[in-house]
């Protein structure tokens, strides 16, 4: 994996224990170096000695150099100083210890999924075609940056995209699929949540609820720049109003992220550092896209999702009945009950409904038999 600079803090030594050990070993060094000089001296027999005598020579001087308590004393204070203001120049001196410790493997970069080749990217794009193929527009969006990130050598890729078609037509379980197929981490933000801003985000220092946004922390907690992030229902987030009649709009929240020269130097309002956030994917979900705001529709690529029909639902049932390792009796059932559940309900079938009778049909097959 390549390794990319995320985080915007000067990389200081701040543990008082090291700079005290530093310190320490650079005190012995000098204290050796002097007393060889006086053995040696500076007259014309001192000339017989070349400066890989003088090292080995002060290496081997152990008497007179030992530490006083004062000298310890000394380099304590000096070492807690010098952390003190490290902590200060970097920029970093509000946080708190864990939290410095958190941040603190990021200073030497963080780890980024690379697209392998243009086969690979084939590859993926098949599989998942395969499985939901009323998703092919997407598919192929997907597999188009796919094969450009491999072409040019860069990292796992894919930008802005929203899906919008009807409810319950998988756009967010293709969304996971994708995910895994490339092996990367994901999260999901309800945006129909109130404060579904704030986690986007992040909540503020100072805050009793304060804590990283969902993008943030799953970077943090998987030590990867470029997780997945899915964002369900776009079209229906609104604002938020804290208590003293601030309001938080999601859409202006996910703006800074989606925004490439504001993603690459992105201020967390929790950790108030600054992170590169240009590396994520993003996948939006939406049921009517002229309900987003004009801003967030012109920095995502619009696809259109056509409703699934009935035989594609049906063909989703009878490999996903396979992965359960359902029996073909079974699979049959919930196939039967797809074609039929429209006449008998009277509302179209959605990818959901098929999922939760799959999953009826599992429950019921892994039932004990009464004797």
């Amino acid at each position: 994996m390549k390794r990319i600079k995320i985080i915007d803090v000067p990389r200081y030594e701040t543990d008082p224990k090291m700079i005290v050990n530093h310190l320490t070993d650079f005190l012995k060094k000098i204290r050796k170096d002097k007393v060889a000089a006086d053995l040696i001296g500076n007259d014309e027999r001192s000339d017989e000695f070349d400066v890989e005598d003088f090292d080995i020579f002060a290496n081997e001087l152990s008497d007179g150099v030992e530490l006083t308590s004062r000298d310890t004393r000394r380099i304590t204070e000096r070492a807690n100083k010098l952390a003190k203001h490290r902590v200060m120049a970097s920029g970093v001196s509000h946080l708190k210890r864990e939290e410095y410790d958190r941040l603190a493997p990021l200073l030497t970069g963080m780890q980024v999924i690379m697209a392998k080749d243009e086969g690979w990217a084939d590859e993926v794009a098949a599989r998942l075609h395969a499985e939901m193929p009323w998703l092919a527009r997407a598919t192929e969006y997907a597999w188009h940056a796919l094969r450009r990130s491999a072409r040019k050598g860069e990292s796992i890729l894919i930008r802005p995209v929203i899906l919008n078609g009807p409810p319950g037509i998988g756009k967010s379980v293709w969304a996971r699929s994708l995910a895994a197929a490339l092996e990367i981490p994901y999260a999901e933000v309800d945006a129909t949540k109130g404060g579904a801003g704030m986690s986007l985000v992040g909540v503020e220092r100072g805050w009793s609820t304060a804590q990283a946004g969902r993008p943030l922390d799953v970077m943090l907690s998987k030590r990867l720049a470029n997780p997945l992030i899915i964002v369900d229902e776009i079209c229906k987030a609104g604002s938020v109003a804290s208590s003293k009649g601030v309001n938080y709009a999601f859409a202006d929240a996910l703006l800074s992220l989606l925004e490439p020269a504001t993603a690459r130097a992105w201020d967390c309002p929790y950790f108030r550092v600054r992170f590169d956030m240009s590396h994520i994917s993003w996948v939006l979900t939406s049921n009517n896209v002229e309900n987003i705001p004009e801003p967030l529709r012109s920095r995502c690529q619009v696809i259109e999702i056509p409703d699934v029909t009935t035989e594609q639902l049906q063909e989703f049932a009878k490999k996903r009945g396979l992965q359960l390792n359902l029996s073909e009796a079974a699979t049959e059932a919930v196939g039967l009950a797809v074609s039929q559940a429209p006449v008998v309900t009277g509302r179209r079938l959605s990818l959901r409904d098929v999922v939760r009778m799959l999953e009826r049909a599992e429950m019921l097959e892994g039932r004990p038999q009464l004797q």
